[in-house]
């Protein structure tokens, strides 16, 4: 006999640890299944340059740091810290032991409303990253003045998997919201399904992070009726939504 677990979280995998012994504290069933893996890159020797040149250091994710730190000493990121949300802030800030610029509304979006980065022509930025993403953050930065580089210190791939399988495990949990916290994890998620999977993640509930994700969702046929966003991706508002959507749901 299968158990229920309404809720499908997709996380990469180290980055859900806290989320799921929330959710094991709180009693809500779940299944876990990452999608995404991440491996590191090898800085070349442009990029040390570009870090130790950079006036503004943007940090977009745990992965980012952790890709750093294995490679460099903290005394070669001179600049101001910035990053994206609080968990690779608390991170970035352990290893460097300096303090650490990060908004309240996590996203790119928040980023660019900080103070902090209002006044920034003629500064050198260097975005710290994976293979893609925060094209935006170049973007509107570059339209204020500033000189704007990505520095790749991961790179994220897909992990191998059968999705025919996952999808008949999932219908037989009775999987009825699914956790996505990008739209990379979005779009593989459909691009894993089978052709009938699809009309079946059209109809699951989503807990999406940004109005972006929600347009992508749009995109792929999810009703906006099944669409519920946490205010970003950090585990604490997740969980707020998963409690919330469980009284809902079940």
């Amino acid at each position: 006999m299968s158990i229920t677990t309404p809720f499908l979280i997709t996380r990469p995998a180290g980055k859900a640890d806290n989320l799921l012994a929330s959710l094991d504290e709180q009693g809500v069933a779940y299944s876990y299944q990452p999608l995404i893996t991440t491996q590191q890159v090898t800085l070349k020797a442009k990029d040390i340059s570009l870090l130790e040149q950079a006036e503004l250091v943007i940090f977009v994710s745990v992965s980012a740091v952790h890709a750093l730190e294995q490679q460099i000493k903290p005394q070669q990121l001179p600049g101001h810290l910035f990053a994206v949300g609080s968990t690779t802030a608390g991170l970035l800030q352990r290893w460097t032991s300096r303090e650490v610029i990060v908004p309240q509304d996590q996203r790119s979006e928040g980023l660019l409303a900080l103070p902090q980065l209002q006044q920034v022509s003629g500064k050198q930025v260097v975005v710290v990253r994976g293979n893609s993403g925060r094209e935006l953050l170049k973007q509107q930065l570059i339209a204020r003045g500033a000189t704007v580089k990505y520095v790749q210190s991961y790179t994220r791939l897909p992990l191998p998997l059968d999705g025919a399988q996952l999808w008949q495990l999932w219908q037989q949990q009775q999987v009825r919201c699914i956790v996505a916290t990008s739209n990379e994890i979005l779009q593989q998620l459909f691009a894993l399904m089978p052709e009938a999977g699809v009309a079946w993640l059209q109809q699951r509930h989503w807990l999406l992070v940004s109005p972006r994700m929600q347009e992508q969702a749009l995109a792929l046929g999810i009703g906006p009726q099944h669409i519920s966003r946490a205010e970003n991706a950090n585990d604490q508002a997740l969980l707020q939504q998963i409690i919330q959507l469980n009284k809902e749901i079940l």
